[in-house]
């Protein structure tokens, strides 16, 4: 008897508007909320607050941008498609390389920050070495949870985003009474020039808006359910950041410990509810933090299958369960991507904080090459004038991320090397729209 096949190559489409709501605020809400706003204020005081107002008006278009290629192009090459509709496979490939480089830097930096948070209970300033041990089996777990299928835990994170977005305004509800306005003075300490580096912090934050592109072709019926799922998604995320934002602000003491500030949220609940509380704080955290690396696990998993299946990546990693949908191959493929940076901060001794510098401003080159190939792509004079208006923005901003935009220069170059160093163009599987994609005329038409 013949043994059933128990794999194939194809995604399916299971994932609806509460599903797409969740994995939007998933992916962005963690370390936006937790980590940068002690970050910020650290680095620019009151002036932080400014940084956040700009990139929370800047990532309702950017989010939008990102809706509307991906009602588009639903499939799970995200990016990386629409560069090769607007400017060629080349750009392209080399986008897909640039693409995969980061968000294995990147994504780690959540599992880090949950063990700071979880360590901070019995060990304020743990070593490094001991974060970044540990961090690694947080990111190992998201990876195994995500082998459990899309539909399951997209239920399990709707569940757990629910109750802990209720505890994050219950804790700035308690903590507001002991604000202290004298807080705001001096509003910028470190000078009118922090502003830059509040940017570069508070703009790690928003990436994530970004990951419902490698899940479209997951999606049910995009041209209706990204629109559902955008709006509300980027008002409580913006909501929920200023408010954190201000609170810490008002509350933390400007000059606690480091540790202190990274760990801000369980700051604010020593200050306003006693150490018990704050335990309990530190936990719920810590959930909240692996919700995020859920998402961006199952982001970046995909972005690795898209990748596989042009060709860059061996053909191994487009294996899929048919069981439940999974891209097993591309999701076990990240043990040893993430492994690989986490050593290399272990070796050198650096924690999260290189995470951020490196991947910040290659995010923002990424998407900056994405809105010119959305320049191409839209049509619709209310969206392309929005898309226009980002692109303006983006320009302007990027300067001010002067460091890290070295490691975005060296990640360009690695790609750029690697796609030359191949020697040939691979034909990917046809990519052409589906009878189910809507045609740019249909999707402008509801501007």
């Amino acid at each position: 008897m013949a043994t059933p096949v128990t794999s194939t190559t194809s995604l399916t489409r299971s994932l609806r508007a509460p599903g797409l709501i969740v994995h939007y605020v998933s992916s962005v809400i963690g370390v936006g909320v937790l980590i940068i706003p002690g970050h910020a204020a650290e680095a620019a005081g009151p002036l932080s607050l400014v940084a956040w107002l700009l990139l929370i008006v800047y990532s309702y278009p950017f989010a939008l941008i990102f809706a509307r290629l991906s009602m588009l192009y639903p499939t799970s090459r995200g990016i990386p498609e629409f560069i090769e509709r607007a400017f060629g496979r080349r750009p392209a490939q080399i986008s897909s390389v640039f693409l995969v480089l980061t968000l294995l830097v990147a994504n780690p930096v959540l599992g880090l920050a949950a063990i700071r948070y979880l360590f901070t209970i019995w060990d304020p300033d743990p070593s490094n070495l001991t974060v970044i041990g540990y961090g690694f089996l947080v990111v190992l777990a998201s990876i195994l949870f995500n082998l459990l299928g899309i539909k399951v835990s997209t239920r399990l994170q709707a569940t757990l985003l629910t109750v802990l977005v209720a505890f994050l305004v219950v804790v700035i509800a308690v903590s507001l009474p002991h604000a202290e306005p004298a807080n705001l003075t001096p509003f910028a300490p470190h000078g009118w020039g922090a502003l830059g580096s509040a940017l570069i912090i508070c703009f790690f934050g928003f990436i994530g808006w970004e990951n419902a592109a490698p899940v479209a072709e997951e999606v049910v019926d995009p041209p209706r359910t990204f629109p559902r799922a955008i709006f509300l998604a980027v008002f409580l995320v913006g909501a929920l950041y200023f408010l954190m934002a201000v609170t810490v602000i008002l509350v933390v003491p400007a000059d606690v410990a480091s540790g202190e500030q990274i760990t801000a949220f369980t700051t604010l609940l020593k200050i306003a509810s006693g150490q018990s509380i704050a335990i309990v704080g530190n936990i719920v955290a810590v959930v909240l933090l692996i919700l995020a690396t859920n998402a961006w696990v199952l982001g970046t998993s995909r972005v690795i299958y898209a990748t596989a299946r042009d060709g860059l990546l061996p053909a191994a990693l487009t294996r899929v369960s048919r069981r439940n949908g999974v891209p097993y191959g591309a999701l076990l493929f990240l043990i040893p991507g993430y492994g690989v940076f986490l050593g290399i901060l272990a070796l050198t001794g650096r924690d999260e904080t290189l995470i951020i510098t490196a991947s910040s401003a290659a995010f923002l080159l990424i998407f900056l090459v994405t809105f010119l190939a959305a320049r191409k792509l839209l049509v619709g004079r209310g969206i392309r004038a929005l898309n226009m208006t980002i692109i303006v923005v983006t320009v302007v901003i990027i300067p001010f991320f002067r460091d890290s935009l070295l490691y975005a220069v060296a990640f360009f170059l690695i790609a750029f090397l690697l796609i030359t160093m191949r020697g040939r163009t691979t034909t990917p599987e046809a990519e052409e729209p589906s009878a189910e994609e809507p045609s740019t005329e249909e999707v402008s038409s509801r501007d």
